[in-house]
């Protein structure tokens, strides 16, 4: 616990020291946007897992990820068939108040095989948010926000679930583990701060997951309080393109069972992302950092496609 705050520590460090200069911007380049007018705000290529911080009027993506999981190997030396798994996402965001103030909800599902069986499609819980934040137009914002994953899929399709596909979307994307935990309340409050230097973008949120039981049916969730900490650099070549990588990291910090040594699980995930007024659609990867989580397989790999787009009634012209 004590190596995954000081992790923390040292990146808010590093995040804090960048501020001073974040009104500088790279020589050859200057935003096209007037620095005078209060309502415009730069448009910046979000991260995989992350919002565009002031993006304009509804925001909405469809997201499908399809992993490659390779078990551990069996008790007598033998390595099963690699997991087929899929999780598809829906998202959306809306702007309440002068690109500032945001409300935002999301659904889950997915779909894991094998060459032995083939799991039925499971339906996580929806989550909902509002964030607010303070932000320049030279790209500098920073806020926060409260996020809740209520449990609003009936437990009799719980218990009809099969858990290998949950297991695997616990394993490839484990900061969206809340939506398929089953009969908990999860409380997400987060904090985020992003910094745009002439073409360079760094973005960071905080969070923190409690779960909450739902039902005192005697049973204890797997994990009650989560971090989640996802960090992004990104580079725009041309102004249409947004290069960039995200780092992850997940800490148990309350689980019940989880040893000391396996709190932790890492992620990189390498990304494109082509910026317009109005489509910007993504690819991007996921891979493990060290081992996967809690050592419950050998490796993954994972491809995530993401079709995004802004719905604004009167759209700029250019957004550089």
């Amino acid at each position: 616990m004590k190596r995954g705050l000081l992790r923390m520590f040292l990146l808010a460090s590093a995040l804090t020291a960048l501020l001073g200069r974040a009104h500088a911007q790279v020589p050859i380049w200057k935003p096209e946007y007037n620095p005078d007018d209060s309502d415009q705000m730069p448009d910046a290529p979000a991260p995989p897992t992350l919002p565009d911080l002031t993006h304009r009027a509804v925001s909405l993506s469809v997201e499908a990820t399809f992993a490659s999981v390779q078990p551990r190997a069996d008790a007598g030396g033998e390595a099963p068939d690699r997991v087929g798994v899929w999780i598809g996402r829906l998202e959306a965001e809306t702007v309440l108040s002068n690109r500032r103030w945001y409300l935002g909800m999301a659904q889950e599902l997915a779909r894991g095989q094998s060459s032995q069986a083939k799991d039925p499609t499971v339906l996580g819980n929806p989550e909902v948010w509002g964030r607010a934040l303070w932000a320049s137009r030279a790209g500098l914002a920073y806020g926060g926000g409260l996020g809740i994953v209520p449990p609003l899929v009936p437990q009799e399709q719980r218990e009809q679930d099969a858990p290998s596909a949950r297991a695997s979307v616990r394993l490839v994307r484990p900061w969206d583990y809340p939506h398929f935990a089953g009969r908990v309340v999860t409380f997400r409050p987060f904090v985020d701060v992003r910094i745009i230097d002439g073409r360079f973008l760094l973005q960071l949120r905080q969070g923190v997951d409690v779960v909450k039981k739902a039902v005192d049916d005697g049973s204890i969730p797997d994990t009650t309080m989560t971090s989640r900490t996802m960090f992004y650099m990104g580079y725009r070549p041309v102004d249409p393109l947004g290069l960039g990588l995200e780092l992850s990291e997940v800490y148990f910090i309350k689980a019940p069972g989880v040893a000391d040594d396996e709190r932790a699980v890492f992620a990189v995930s390498p990304s494109l992302r082509w910026m317009s007024p109005v489509l910007q659609p993504a690819v991007s990867g996921i891979f493990p950092f060290d081992r996967p989580l809690f050592g419950a397989a050998r490796d993954y790999w994972a491809v995530r496609l993401t079709f995004g787009m802004v719905l604004d009634p009167d759209p700029p012209s250019s957004i550089w």
